[in-house]
């Protein structure tokens, strides 16, 4: 009950009267959804997972990995965000193509309902007698549409691009926009994994109806990773580290400050072991939180499972947060038409 009164209360101030117009032309949390994340495998590494990305899901991780699809992918990733308040969806497709190249398409809805627009009583100032009062209530939707490539340079290295539509409905209040991510995977051995993708590559612009404009700065993720094989036990240990550089200031919200630039980074790690012709994976990570500072370093520790068919696989991600309460990821994936 106390968090979930907390996040009301949050959600509150940004939707009331006082705030929204100054809350809507600042652009530096403009595309904050977008950095949840899908698919419960990148997100119980803590998102070090753009080295990684391969499949449906690297639409949205780096369109780079997008390239040798061996199979058709489709998958679909429901998450209750904070016990519930938020919800989260995610639907994906990937395919493969002509000369390795391969096609992926994705969809991100989040949306929060019952938030409380608040006023005052009376048109003066605030004081005992004019207090602050819910006005009525409304909900926020945003969404998120991708579709992008990868292609192979050589065996050892691809590159990718995607293009996506963002739409936001909030307070009775619509905005769209149109962005671009640029994406590049190198493998140099066959154990290391190198990746970096500029999200938002020529800056993002999300155009209110009310005519105001929010833009979302590039921001360059740089990962890599390295498997480690355990042939003894048929297993493999997969450990993974980001940095997302931001070429914007967002203060203390960020880990590091660098100059004009703030900077967070990821840390995950994966066991995965084969058990009677069935994948089984257990994860852990770690994610940046600059909310409660005593708890260390990295706020938000996240862990996950998953079980992998040769035809289908399921996943699931936790994450917790001390503060706004717990989420919970869940993931089901399909794959046919494999390639040999």
């Amino acid at each position: 009950m106390k968090r979930t009164l907390l996040l009301a209360l949050l959600l509150a101030g940004i939707f009331s009267s006082q705030s929204y117009a100054s809350w809507l032309t600042d652009g530096k949390y403009a595309g904050e959804f977008l950095s949840i994340g899908v698919d419960p495998q990148a997100l119980g590494m803590g998102g070090a997972y753009i080295a990684l990305a391969d499949g449906a899901s690297a639409t949205y991780w780096n369109p780079a990995g997008l390239a040798r699809q061996k199979a058709h992918e489709a998958a679909f990733m429901h998450a209750e965000q904070f016990e519930g308040i938020v919800g989260y969806d995610y639907l994906g497709y990937g395919r493969p193509g002509h000369d390795g190249i391969g096609l992926g398409f994705g969809l991100i809805r989040l949306g929060v309902d019952d938030i409380p627009v608040t006023a005052l009583e009376n048109s003066g100032p605030l004081s005992a007698d004019n207090r602050v009062i819910v006005d009525h209530m409304t909900s926020d939707t945003e969404l998120a549409l991708f579709a992008g490539f990868g292609k192979p340079i050589t065996d050892k290295l691809s590159y990718g691009a995607a293009a996506k539509v963002l739409g936001k409905w909030v307070a009775g209040n619509s905005a769209y926009g149109i962005g671009f991510d640029l994406g590049l995977r190198y493998l140099p051995t066959k154990h290391l994994y190198l990746g970096a993708m500029l999200q938002d590559a020529v800056t993002t612009a999300l155009i209110w109806d009310t005519g105001q404009k929010e833009l979302i700065a590039p921001t360059m993720k740089l990962g890599g990773a390295y498997q480690f094989e355990i042939p003894a036990l048929i297993a493999r240990l997969t450990i993974a580290a980001d940095v997302d550089l931001r070429f914007t200031d967002r203060g203390e919200a960020d880990q590091f400050q660098l100059g004009a630039m703030t900077a967070d980074t990821h840390f995950g790690l994966e066991y995965f072991i084969n058990v009677d012709g069935t994948g089984v994976a257990l994860r852990g990570g770690a994610e940046p939180s600059r909310e409660q500072e005593d708890e260390g370093f990295f706020g938000n520790y996240t862990f996950g499972a998953g079980l992998l068919f040769k035809y289908f696989h399921v996943d699931y991600a936790f994450l917790a947060h001390p503060e706004l309460g717990d989420t919970h990821r869940v993931a089901l994936a399909v794959l046919w038409g494999h390639s040999s």
